[in-house]
């Protein structure tokens, strides 16, 4: 940065210093009064400009070092200060955040967790304060896989509007313990879901079950069978529409399987490009779901119900 300058003029002073040099050899010697012959004394000696303006200078140097002083902040002041963290956890104004590969997870001071997973299309979802995640407790007896069909309505004899814990009971009885679980979040409507509903979502596999509502007082609302949430060799997948339509099967079957039905393909904001299957022009959607493209040997990798929103 360019200094300013150091005089009236706009230039330096000659040497660069910010007051003009003193060369006392170059200054008028004052001569010392003599006593005059007869007892007399000569005019008393005037005091040197030089050394006066020298002195005053001095004295306003030390007087503009000591105000500085003063007026200087306090290094050891209190005040914010910010600390760079690297590594997988962080821990700032009482809120954790973990991140473990593609997954971030926060908990904040209330008990209120927001996690993001991957950038596969799974979901951004924000616990409610508080929750534990509730245990699923099997119910009854495992249910064919047969008898588990994929329709607009349900899967086999598992309603929508069923009990949630029942019917996560029951399917904790045929396929075990969940590959993942959400808890009760706040649906930010990628689920199907309306913004700012209370979900949990439970995840068998590619088998993913969405239930509405708060812990002991839910119900069964969608779901969504998708072969990007992995566990392709879960027994899931074996799980199929009445028309016998699976997760994996060629869009060739589909529109074979479908002959007499109306198959629309279309662009979804979030899973891309997708079917939609209804019984005839302008009628409700039955089915719909994403796939590879619309040539006939690319795979269909989801089928899914129509979305809960739109239900309630």
């Amino acid at each position: 940065m360019d200094r300013p300058p150091r005089n009236s003029t706009g230039a330096e002073p000659p040497g660069g210093e910010p007051f003009p040099g003193f060369d006392p050899g170059s200054a008028r010697r004052t001569r010392v009064p003599t006593a005059r012959r007869g007892g007399g004394a000569g005019p008393p000696a005037q005091p040197n400009p030089w050394l006066i303006g020298l002195a005053v200078a001095v004295v306003l140097g030390a007087m503009s070092i000591a105000a500085f002083g003063f007026l200087a902040p306090d290094d050891t002041a209190a005040g914010p200060t910010t600390t760079p963290t690297t590594g997988a956890t962080s821990t700032t104004e009482g809120s954790t955040t973990t991140e473990d590969g593609a997954t971030t997870s926060t908990t904040t001071e209330d008990g209120a967790t927001t996690s993001t997973t991957g950038t596969d299309g799974t979901v951004t979802t924000t616990s409610l304060p508080g929750g534990e995640i509730p245990p699923i407790d099997p119910i009854g007896d495992p249910i064919p896989i047969a008898d588990l069909t994929l329709t607009k309505n349900d899967i086999g004899p598992l309603d929508f509007g069923a009990d949630g814990d029942q019917v996560l009971g029951r399917l904790a009885a045929t396929f075990g313990e969940p590959t993942q679980d959400t808890g009760f979040i706040v649906g930010s409507g990628t689920w199907g879901e309306c913004a700012g509903d209370a979900i949990r979502v439970v995840q068998w596999g590619p088998l993913n079950i969405v239930v509405k509502g708060e812990p002991g007082d839910s119900k069964f609302v969608s779901y969504r069978m998708d072969l990007k949430y992995g566990g392709i060799t879960s027994p899931t997948t074996d799980m199929e529409t009445r028309s016998g339509l699976r997760v994996g099967d060629k869009v060739s079957q589909l529109k074979s399987i479908y002959a007499g039905f109306v198959i629309d393909f279309v662009v979804h904001p979030v899973a891309g490009l997708v079917f939609e299957l209804r019984s005839g022009l302008g009628e409700d959607l039955l089915l719909w779901g994403p796939v590879e493209s619309q040539d006939d040997n690319a795979v269909v990798t989801g089928i899914y119900s129509p979305d809960s929103c739109r239900q309630s």
